[in-house]
């Protein structure tokens, strides 16, 4: 299959058949408790219990420091999956080595057209993350990687030692990395042809159009993020301007083609949306693109309402599509039997900053338990918009009520519904006591065994 890419152009993704996958599953589980220890601290790609702000995070406090390095190098590897040497790869992994080569070369079909694949490991496959991880291993490790100490220390700040590593700090999610360092030079010179060669040693390369080197005070785009130290001195985090731009453009592009489609329909279109986009971005300075963001979508809904009603009056539009909520006016809502419907507000998504994974920390280190336990509840409670759903979060021990499993953060909170444990059909009422908060798979096949027990 081929999806689009940023840049009109299109990437391969390679399918396995199911019994590949399943294997691959399997291997993975095996292969990544080990390796989760030998990662290093500032990746944060395809790992468990790591997310982009974790990265933007370890940026932040890496750029924040007194003296800390200005000039970084903004990174990007050239078909990373793509163009793996296979036996550099294979070198690195102790077992499962006669395997994981089958699968390297198994070579692809497309239309009835067989294929060799000589590099590279598909980006469909479920091992593929882990074995990019595992072949960049030690970039950061090129620059002394964190301080020496404790495998839970803070990200590396500027160093006082006398030597080309000086003050250089290396962030990587996935094939996308920056470096800091104390001068221009100090990357064009050092650091750059370093990079080059190790990743020429696993037969990759840099990306000289995503490639640059910048001054914290001119900023860089990072995993969606704009970090710049502006003249006031303050660095910040924000939205990219780029990534804002492509979300309304989506949303009115959504709302220009689907007139026809009736109130709830365009708010449990658009909600996701939202949602997702908002969360996203709630632990940058986002409030005031927030504001903006929802000043813009308001203008496309009410130019979709006079588009669905050329002939009525103003006063008729905002009586039927938009309604009075506590402090604010003009929110688009619609009654749906004895529920009223509202769109979300982008600037009622709270502003929470993101606490950083520590160093080398592991959901599988059985001595974090408890670290991680509380980490999941912090950021689920931060992820949180609905103060109902919170209270019923932690009266629930923030595990699903059907089958018990903890909900995970790094999922998409839209996949959480809220069950009535007296069906409506029955009497059961909308109060907190009635609902339960339960994965969306598990609450569509409670309702498929309801239904085929009635049948």
């Amino acid at each position: 299959m081929y999806i689009p890419k940023a840049n009109g152009r299109t990437r391969p993704l390679g399918i396995p058949t199911v019994k590949d996958r399943v294997m691959q599953a399997l291997v993975k589980s095996a292969l990544e408790p080990e390796w989760e220890t030998r990662f290093e601290a500032n990746s944060y790609g395809f790992r468990p219990g790591r997310c982009t702000m974790d990265a933007i995070e370890a940026i932040f406090s890496a750029a924040v420091q007194k003296g800390a390095s200005p000039w970084f190098l903004d990174a990007d590897i050239s078909g990373c999956f793509d163009n793996i040497e296979h036996q550099p790869l294979l070198d690195r992994l102790p077992v499962f080595t006669t395997t994981i080569r089958r699968w390297l070369r198994a070579g692809t079909i497309e239309l009835g057209t067989y294929k060799d694949t000589e590099t590279g490991t598909p980006q469909g496959g479920i091992v593929s993350p882990l074995l990019a991880n595992v072949a960049l291993d030690g970039l950061e490790r090129l620059f002394d990687g964190p301080r020496k100490g404790s495998g839970r220390a803070k990200a590396r700040g500027p160093s006082k030692k006398a030597a080309p590593n000086t003050g250089i700090t290396l962030v990587r999610f996935a094939d996308d990395f920056v470096v800091a360092a104390p001068t221009r030079e100090a990357l064009e010179s050092y650091v750059l042809p370093k990079i080059k060669t190790f990743l020429a040693e696993r037969g990759l390369s840099l990306n000289p159009d995503k490639t640059k080197i910048v001054n914290l005070n001119e900023g860089f785009d990072f995993l969606g993020f704009n970090v710049r130290r502006y003249p006031n001195g303050k660095l910040l985090t924000k939205p990219q301007d780029k990534k804002v731009v492509e979300h309304l453009r989506g949303m009115k592009a959504w709302l220009k083609n689907n007139v026809h489609v009736s109130e709830d329909g365009v708010i449990h279109t658009l909600s996701p949306k939202i949602l997702g986009w908002a969360g996203y971005y709630r632990h940058s300075v986002a409030k005031q693109v927030y504001q903006k963001a929802g000043s813009r979508l308001w203008r496309m809904l009410w130019a979709w309402a006079r588009r669905r009603h050329p002939t009525k009056s103003t006063g008729w539009l905002k009586q039927r599509y938009f309604i009075r909520k506590g402090d604010r006016d003009w929110i688009f809502a619609t009654r749906t039997g004895r529920d009223m419907l509202t769109l979300p507000l982008y600037d009622r998504i709270k502003i929470v900053r993101h606490v950083k994974v520590q160093g080398s920390a592991s959901p599988m280190d059985p001595a974090l338990r408890d670290y991680w336990d509380k980490r999941q509840k912090a950021r689920l409670k931060a992820l949180m918009v609905s103060k109902k759903r919170l209270r019923l979060l932690e009266k629930q021990g923030h595990a699903c009520a059907q089958c018990k499993v903890r909900f995970d953060p790094d999922d998409e909170m839209e996949d959480m519904d809220e069950h009535h444990h007296e069906p409506r059909r029955g009497g059961g009422s909308d109060a907190e006591t009635n609902l339960r908060l339960v994965h969306r798979w598990c609450h569509q096949a409670h309702h498929r065994r309801e239904k085929a027990a009635r049948a």
